[in-house]
């Protein structure tokens, strides 16, 4: 049927069901059946490369790159994604490769359970690509991940492989997950030093500035340096919050600081700012009208119509300058409503496991009771609004650690302290909560628990893409359970696939905030 599409990937599924005619996010059926098909082609190169030697890094390098394209609210310029198709292609005959391509709709896949083993193992790939892609960038990569992506990918292609098969895969996903997290981190602390703690400024400048969201702090860097004197002042947005917390970054007195909440403000926010946005990580929304003229996207994010900045040659930096002379053409942001707000951030792993033995002492002593960690990315949906109500109405003896954008949802909020610990400690990006789980597995050590599961930690995970489904799987892989995930369950999760989490894992689905609360407090 002409204009068809089956999406289900993200939280805004239509129904909790599945896009069929549009995506909620944006999307037309044209790019979402474009970006079917690529993972079609990603598959049959996988299957060309699985069980040999001797091929080099590239393919692996070009499949991390092109499924992180396919990720919500990233790309929705079908000429970008045809042009990733025709690479994968030419892979496939450079590789002499004679797989053939499957067919490229979920649909196609009848039987219910099967295809959700089979869509929920490549969503989890698509966060562990986007978190490998985001460490390439920075000149680290891990064979074990490139050989656990191929594997995987290989096995959702085979009509033959079984649901078992599939899910110890889901498993292993969780795993390597972690894997990569550990890359990021390594990759991000070692080229720009471990975030430390620090207050972040909200504040509009008088300056014209340019404003970048996103994820991948290697365009951040290079941004700076090109506006270093240029009377230009740089904000950060969304994910992109965190990198004020890092040395290097915070040695550019014109990095001003945040602008903005989540992606889900992006269309307000980004008609404020007055100048220049960059968009270089999901998430993207349809561009709207009020500044369809000064944004532009870079790495894998496309809108049709919007320029892009293409990418860095070898020992060259991406080139800004277009972006810059607009720049100095447009006036100074305009304040918000959080103008006043200073955020403190850069709870690191390596600064709060520098004092792990005193947390454990106040755990032991009653101090603190709980950690909670509410970690996940922002959304649309009303019923987000949870999130915010459970931070208010979790007890004073109880400390918060975040991670993504979920953060916005209460960020604003004035909890106190705790013996002069925030009781809202913001870790960083949604890749960082390999943060909260280097500091569990340091409280562990520190209390002599046994198994994470028993530790005083409750997660409430605020999922919107795949980047969240990787980590879900990647805590689950650890042996964290009563994880809250919300403000759905996935659409892609089928009846059976949802028994296991629940009866195997003890997942639950959020509740009301007051009774969540009290049921964590008391280990539940």
């Amino acid at each position: 049927m002409e204009g068809s599409m089956f999406c289900y990937q993200c939280q805004e599924a239509s129904g909790n069901k599945g896009c069929t005619s549009g995506g909620r996010c944006g999307e037309t059926s044209e790019t979402a059946n474009l970006q079917d098909r690529l993972i079609a082609e990603l598959k049959a190169v996988a299957l060309t490369l699985e069980g040999r030697t001797n091929v080099t890094r590239e393919f692996s390098r070009f499949i991390v790159r092109a499924m992180s394209a396919t990720l919500t609210d990233t790309n929705f310029n079908p000429d970008r994604i045809y042009a990733l198709i025709d690479e994968a292609r030419r892979a496939l005959r450079t590789l002499d490769s004679d797989i053939r391509v499957q067919d490229p709709s979920i649909l196609s896949v009848e039987d219910t359970e099967e295809r959700s083993y089979r869509e929920m193992l490549v969503y989890g790939l698509k966060g562990v690509c986007a978190f490998a892609f985001h460490a390439l960038a920075l000149g680290y990569e891990d064979n074990a991940i490139y050989n656990f992506i191929i594997k995987a990918l290989s096995a959702t292609a085979k009509p033959d492989t079984p649901h078992e098969r599939l899910a110890l895969l889901i498993v292993e996903c969780g795993r390597v997950a972690s894997i990569a997290m550990a890359l990021l981190d390594e990759a991000n602390t070692e080229t720009y030093g471990s975030p430390t703690i620090c207050h972040v400024s909200w504040a509009a400048g008088r300056n014209p500035g340019i404003l970048m969201s996103g994820q991948d702090l290697k365009d951040l860097e290079e941004l700076l340096i090109q506006t270093e004197h240029a009377d230009i002042d740089v904000y950060t947005h969304g994910d992109m919050l965190p990198a004020n917390t890092y040395p290097a970054f915070r040695k550019f007195p014109h990095l001003k600081g945040n602008y903005g909440g989540s992606w889900r403000t992006q269309a307000q926010d980004f008609a404020s700012f007055n100048g220049p946005v960059i968009v270089n990580s999901n998430c993207i929304v349809p561009v709207q009208d009020a500044y369809r003229e000064r944004i532009f996207t870079t790495g894998m994010v496309g809108c049709k119509g919007t320029p892009h900045i293409t990418h860095r040659h070898i020992g060259m930096q991406k080139d800004f300058s277009e972006v810059i002379r607009l720049a100095k053409t447009l006036p100074p942001p305009t304040a918000l409503e959080t103008d006043s707000v200073i955020l403190t951030g850069g709870f690191g792993h390596h600064q709060v496991c520098s004092v792990i033995s005193q947390i454990a002492r106040y755990i032991e002593n009653g101090t603190i009771r709980r950690f909670i960690v509410i970690a996940g990315e922002d959304g649309r949906d009303e019923r987000r609004e949870y999130y915010r109500e459970l931070a208010k109405a979790l007890p004073p003896d109880t400390v918060i650690l975040t991670a993504g954008g979920a953060k916005y949802r209460f960020l604003d909020l004035d909890l106190g302290k705790i013996t002069g610990i925030p009781r809202i400690m913001d870790v960083g990006q949604i890749s960082d909560v390999y943060t909260i789980i280097r500091i569990a597995l340091e409280l562990q050590n520190a209390l002599g628990i046994r198994t994470l599961d028993k530790l005083p930690v409750s997660f409430v995970l605020s999922w919107y893409e795949q980047k969240t489904i990787a980590v879900f799987l990647a805590l689950l892989t650890l042996g964290f359970k009563n994880i809250r995930l919300g403000p759905t369950f996935p659409a892609f999760c089928s009846p059976g696939i949802l028994e296991v989490l629940t009866r195997d894992y003890s997942v639950k689905p959020i509740g009301s905030a007051e009774a969540d609360a009290a049921d964590m407090m008391a280990g539940n």
